[in-house]
């Protein structure tokens, strides 16, 4: 009896261990994060928004759906979208590599279920335009949606997370 508990002791520990080990940079490495996405650029619109075709991942199709209005956020923030229309903003509004991991908690709390990412994001037209069944647990949903790239700018600048436009001359 004494050694199976000993035993037990000893694989919660080893276990505990092997599952808070990874850094961040690992987990980011592994696959944890919202890297690994597909974002098109339809077009601009007036006052600073951009149309774009966001691909997002789910165990529904409506966290799949969530999961894309991040996803398209997130690359006007750190990725920039290189594959659309002509005309589209497509570098991104941070340039600074390490801003995101210099301010972790700022885009965690950014980031959070129905964070202030939201506001920023708007599905446009009907919602889901394409939902495939990718495994027996994972949808994967595209959407059209538009995002307010100049009021997100705006945030980011009075946040001080990215330089304002002229700052430097």
């Amino acid at each position: 009896m004494k050694k199976r508990i000993s035993f037990t002791i000893i694989f919660l520990m080893l276990l505990g261990v092997s599952v808070f080990s990874q850094t961040r940079k690992e987990k980011k490495i592994a696959g944890y994060t919202v890297d690994n996405y597909e974002v098109e650029c339809l077009g601009t619109g007036s006052e600073g928004t951009q149309l774009m075709k966001v691909w997002g991942y789910g165990k529904k199709p409506e966290d799949a759906v969530i999961h894309a209005k991040l996803n398209a956020v997130h690359a006007v923030i750190f990725k920039g979208i290189f594959v659309g229309e002509p005309g589209c903003m497509k570098k991104p509004l941070v340039t600074d590599p390490g801003v995101e991991e210099k301010n972790q908690d700022y885009f965690d709390a950014f980031f959070k279920p129905n964070g202030e990412y939201l506001s920023y994001v708007a599905v446009s037209g009907e919602g889901v335009r394409e939902s495939i069944k990718v495994d027996k647990k994972t949808y994967k949903v595209a959407i059209f949606v538009s995002v307010q790239h100049g009021s997100l700018r705006k945030k980011l600048e009075n946040d001080g997370i990215v330089k304002k436009l002229g700052a430097g001359f």
